[in-house]
C-alpha cells in the first residue's frame, strides 16, 4: 500500500472524506469568476477612458 492509499484509509477510518478534488474545482471556478469580473472592469475603464479622451464636439447654434 502506498502512502496515498494509507492516507485515504486513515481518513476513512477517522470518518473524514478527501475533498481535494472538490476543493480544487471550487478554487478554479472562483478564479474564473474573479478573472471575468476583473476583465469586465478593465474593459469598462478602457471604454470610459477612451470616451473621455475624445475631444468634446459641442454644436453651437448660430443665429
Amino acid at each position: 500500500m502506498d502512502s496515498q492509499q494509507q492516507y485515504e484509509a486513515l481518513l476513512a477510518k477517522w470518518g473524514y472524506a478527501d475533498t481535494t478534488v472538490e476543493d480544487h474545482a471550487r478554487r478554479q471556478r472562483r478564479a474564473r469568476r474573479v478573472k471575468a469580473v476583473v476583465t469586465f472592469f478593465k474593459n469598462a475603464f478602457k471604454a470610459i477612458k477612451k470616451a473621455s479622451a475624445r475631444p468634446q464636439q459641442l454644436g453651437q447654434a448660430s443665429n
